[in-house]
């Protein structure tokens, strides 16, 4: 289980992009970068691209599992709606 101490949003709001998170994990890790999306299937993430590997858009990090993965969408998608309500 990953302890995500802390995720921030920054708003785009373009067609189905909707924004940048970064998250605080355990206190000790940011993994910024992290691009948000609307999809038809629902929303979804985009981990941060090795700067050296556009061309070929390999991330510089992610989840191992689908378990992690569906975490770090939640933990997301939380602090997405908390600030829509605010």
């Amino acid at each position: 289980m990953l302890n995500i101490s802390e995720v921030r949003i920054k708003r785009i709001n373009r067609g189905k992009f909707l924004g940048y998170a970064s998250m605080l994990i355990d206190d000790s890790i940011i993994v910024d970068g992290i691009e948000f999306f609307e999809g038809k299937k629902g929303r979804y993430f985009l981990m941060p691209l090795n700067p050296k590997m556009k061309k070929t858009r390999k991330n510089s990090s992610y989840p191992i599992n689908e378990n992690t993965r569906e975490q770090i969408l939640d933990a997301i998608c939380e602090e997405y709606d908390k600030e829509t309500e605010e």
